[in-house]
């Protein structure tokens, strides 16, 4: 059997299966060219031959309908060559015809008679805008991947360059492992996102956040889909990323570069006591190269690179508190020999990126594409976000490792039917261990976190194996599409969450006497878990154009997550979409939709439902004496306690898929010089979003001190009296907390944006946008609890999304010819002397304003004793997330100077992020303590963005 034979039968055998499960799709991750050739009386010009070449790369073709209209789908994005041609009418050529992967770009041809010229150049009429795109999208092309300063190398960084999607809260990432993205749509929790990577999913199902770790050199580009009305888009509540790899040219083309970073250049940390600059160096070098195998036929293309830094961190913690500690560490507890260190202690990033893809032309009809990514990223001593009062004990380090195959498959059967068949093999392995992860870890809110923390020591296998298929089939005006997708996830889990027990006291005092408040531990068959997850949908969707002003997409989606057994299923998950798009004016179009979205469950939170099921685990939890008799003690247990019920998790008995409900308007205006002004409205709602309740609790009493010592509390403070509290009674008394998961949580956004966005042309690219929102919502998380079970409503309020303000403007901005661009360089060849000196100068900003992160307050402790952690007792007077940081600004430059050097240019940069050094305090202290007044540390940041850095860079690009 042919690999190409072999290839079609396990696609075919994958979709098949895919299909009698209920299948799945996506859309296409290819642009394509469409237009009207006419004559110079305006008439349309009949089977004209339009043929598309790319620079260097494949040609296309198709043939003018009777009406003189023109389709050809399916393009990799990049610059074209159009050629059009017809009998007793002039070649018309168009050098510059750009396609941006999801987008159509639209064209108005004019042919002139023949004569004595029979070939013209002219420019053709190539709107700014796409009439006929119903949802709200943003492009990133190559150039701003290629030139736009990022700190890491992470090509997602870029998604934060559209102005409606916002950065995640760093509160999501404290504590126990929450699972979330770095990125939020419609004040939707960053795990909702949708990420597609050459057509197939690249999401970590179980963190949320995305998987394969591509060099930016291996992307062509992407486009940020603000939910799609379409009904390809999907796979999440949120938004979607569709990304595109580069692939090779029948020419060698490629760069070899190395980036530098030294500490010395860089700003001094924002917060904290140690008076002096960190040691920092870290270098990064890559190579990308890209040719044919067979001319015409066969090519590849290759980015590979190595990251190695050396940095410091430090223990910010007061030096008062830590000698008040280690004090105490000596005097009692189970912690003897544990002595928190002041000073810098080595931290160690290394990552290795690996790509490579093979697109073959198979014959006129069909051709395949090939790739395969290996990432390896090893962070020592400061892997997780942690904020500035965690001491290097409870830091830690983590290793990742992720490998993926996959391959497309594209069969055109006629001009007017097409066939993508996709598969993907990918797994990830995730490793994370404290610094210290024996013995017990202890927290004082708002004070310090030291020894083992309460999660931090896992391992994890994640495996994808996946199939799909779309067919789209041009019938005049409608362009029909259908398709399916199915995604086995495969999980392999070794979590020992509180295995080790885990203290919390008040405060230092407490710490001194031994008066711990809180204890919590966990016992379990060796925590370790074996789980799959099957993902399937099916779309069916019409793309009609009624006329040259107005198109319609409407078309419904299904979707399905078969969860493990034992857990509950929901089948009934059905999407309509409708999205319209109007041109009242040449150059105004307006767009209108309403879509439902379902997500997906995130592993981490499914994972947890099974591996403390009170079968295979369960914690058990002590409060008030008994926490603090145990810790005086010095012996942590090493069973489980007698008498001590154990605390467990449960789902939801009628759990359902959660979803969003998605209406926008927006008018788009476009300008001269390939610009478009932008306004537009959205409106989100989230619903049966997932929360975790302890269902166990009677209802609570007002906390008197004649009643407390009922309730379990010996000495009531005064965040307790007054207030609601919980006995030590429970309503199935076999048990002490019941979390229960459960899909009873949603929230509302409004979001207003205006967005002005010019195309790079004449050595200038510019996008800056403005979007004022508001996001409310009763839990911001899976794991997020409430206050009081029994007044839930009291939980509505502002979302840890909540981001009133946000301003993003990033540009390019060339002087003289672009020396990747013949045409120009041509066009420039004898330039002044000023000018020549000038030439291949390039500036690239980023600027960013927001509005401050969310936070919200709790007293610290479990003040109203629900029994379980994290902590939900608010301070009295105060409303859930009432908290903010500061506005975060954030200035990136980078400046290049071109220097032709052989058969390419050598680039010298210089790049600065956060140039003016501003202070961007991410997280809060949360704590106000147990008493009337707040803590002295309380509402204070812990925790910044990283400081001024300064980068240079060798950048050599043939």
């Amino acid at each position: 059997m042919s690999p190409i034979k072999l290839f079609r039968a396990l696609a075919l055998t994958g979709i098949c299966a895919a299909f009698s499960l209920f299948a799945t799709a996506q859309s296409s991750n290819h642009g394509a060219v469409t237009g009207v050739v006419t004559a110079s009386d305006s008439n349309p010009v009949a089977t004209a031959a339009i043929t598309l070449s790319g620079v260097d790369g494949p040609q296309y073709s198709t043939t003018a309908s009777v009406d003189g209209v023109f389709l050809i789908n399916n393009l990799p994005s990049g610059t074209y060559v159009l050629k059009v041609s017809s009998p007793g009418f002039a070649i018309y050529e168009q050098p510059s015809i750009t396609v941006a992967v999801g987008r159509t770009t639209h064209l108005s041809i004019q042919l002139t008679l023949a004569n004595v010229q029979q070939s013209v150049g002219v420019v053709a009429q190539q709107s700014s805008v796409d009439p006929t795109q119903t949802s709200s999208v943003v492009n990133i092309d190559r150039d701003r991947v290629e030139e736009l300063p990022i700190p890491s190398r992470n090509y997602l960084t870029f998604v934060l360059l559209a102005p409606q999607v916002a950065a995640a809260n760093p509160a999501l990432q404290q504590g126990i492992a929450q699972g979330t993205g770095s990125f939020s749509f419609g004040g939707l929790r960053p795990g909702s996102n949708a990420i597609y990577l050459d057509e197939v999913n690249d999401n970590d199902e179980y963190s949320g956040g995305s998987r394969t770790q591509l060099s930016p050199e291996a992307i062509s580009d992407f486009q940020i889909v603000n939910h799609g009305f379409a009904a390809q888009s999907g796979g999440g509540a949120g938004g979607s990323i569709d990304v595109q790899t580069r692939s090779g040219l029948n020419r060698i083309h490629g760069d070899a570069f190395t980036f530098v970073q030294n500490g010395a250049l860089n700003g001094t940390q924002p917060l904290g006591f140690t008076p002096y600059k960190p040691d920092e160096n870290r270098i990064r070098m890559g190579v990308a190269i890209g040719g044919p195998i067979q001319h015409d036929k066969t090519f590849y293309y290759v980015a590979a690179e190595q990251e190695i830094a050396h940095g410091q961190e430090v223990n910010d913690l007061r030096p008062s508190t830590l000698n008040i500690i280690n004090q105490a560490l000596k005097q009692h507890g189970p912690l003897p020999g544990l002595n928190l260190q002041t000073g810098f202690f080595p931290t160690t990033d290394q990552e290795t990126e690996l790509s490579s893809r093979i697109d073959r032309t198979l014959s006129a009809n069909e051709a395949i594409m090939l790739r395969y990514a290996f990432t390896n990223t090893r962070n020592v001593n400061d892997a997780f976000n942690t904020d500035e009062l965690t001491d290097r004990t409870a830091r830690g380090s983590s290793f990742l490792a992720d490998n993926s195959l996959n391959g497309t498959l594209t069969s055109t059967f006629s001009s007017t039917l097409l066939n993508k068949l996709s598969f993907e093999l990918a797994q990830r392995r995730a490793v994370q261990k404290t610094s210290s992860s024996s013995g017990a870890g202890i927290f004082i809110p708002g004070v310090a976190l030291f020894g083992t923390p309460y999660s931090g020591n896992s391992r994890r296998f994640e495996t994808h194996l996946e199939f799909a298929d779309s067919v789209s089939l041009q019938r005049r005006h409608h362009l029909f599409q259908a398709g399916g997708r199915i995604d086995r996830v495969a999980l392999r889990t070794s979590i020992p969450d509180g295995s080790q027990g885990f203290f919390i006291f008040p405060n230092l005092t407490a710490l001194q006497t031994g008066n711990a408040d809180f204890f919590i531990q966990s016992f379990g068959k060796n925590f370790k878990t074996n789980l799959s997850e099957i993902r399937v949908a099916a779309f069916a969707q019409d793309h009609w154009t009624l006329s040259n002003k107005l198109t319609l997409d409407y078309g419904i989606r299904y979707d399905y997550n078969h969860l493990p057994t034992g857990l509950p299923q929901n089948a009934l998950n059905f999407s309509p979409r409708l999205g319209l798009a109007w041109t009242p004016w040449k150059a105004t179009v307006l767009r209108s939709g309403f879509g439902i979205f379902y997500d997906r469950f995130i592993l981490s939170t499914i994972n947890r439902l099974l591996a403390f099921d009170g079968i295979h685990g369960y914690s058990q939890i002590l409060e008030d004496k008994a926490a603090a008799t145990l810790y005086q003690s010095g012996n942590l247990p090493t069973a489980p306690i007698t008498g001590v019920a154990p605390s467990i998790w449960r789902a939801q008995p009628d759990m359902r898929t959660p979803y969003s409900q998605v209406a926008s308007f927006s008018v788009e205006q476009a300008l001269p010089l390939q610009t478009t002004l932008t306004g537009e409205y959205q409106y989100v709602h989230g619903i049966k979003l997932g929360r975790t309740s302890n269902i166990n609790l009677p209802p609570p009493v007002q906390l008197t001190l004649q009643n407390a010592a009922s309730v379990g509390i010996s000495s009531p403070t005064a965040q307790q009296l007054g207030r609601p509290a919980f006995s030590t009674l429970r309503l199935n008394p076999a048990f002490d907390a019941i979390n229960q998961f459960a899909t009873s949580a949603n929230s509302t956004y409004h979001g207003a944006t205006i967005t002005l966005n010019r195309q790079f042309q004449d050595d200038l690219q510019i996008m800056a946008g403005y979007t004022f929102s508001k996001t409310i919502d009763d839990a911001s998380s899976d794991l997020e609890q409430p206050q009081n079970p029994y007044m839930l409503g009291q939980e509505r309020g502002l979302s840890l999304q909540d981001q009133r303000h946000r301003f993003t403007l990033s540009g390019l901005w060339l002087i003289g010819p672009d020396l990747n661009d013949a045409a120009d360089a041509a066009k420039n060849a004898n330039p002044s002397p000023l000018m020549k000196a000038l030439t291949g100068l390039e500036f690239a900003p980023i600027v960013s304003i927001a509005s401050g992160f969310r936070a919200n307050p709790i007293t610290g402790v479990d003040s109203n004793r629900q029994h379980i952690f994290p902590f939900a007792s608010r301070p009295d007077g105060f409303s859930r997330n009432s908290l903010s940081t500061p506005v975060n600004v954030n200035v990136n430059l980078r400046v290049l100077k071109m220097i032709p050097w052989g058969r390419g240019h050598l680039d010298v940069v210089a790049e600065s992020f956060n140039l003016l050094n501003h202070q961007n305090i991410s997280l809060l202290n949360p704590a106000f303590g147990s008493n009337s007044q707040p803590a002295l540390e309380f509402a204070r940041p812990i925790a910044a963005s990283t400081a001024r850095r300064i980068q240079f860079s060798l950048d050599y690009e043939f």
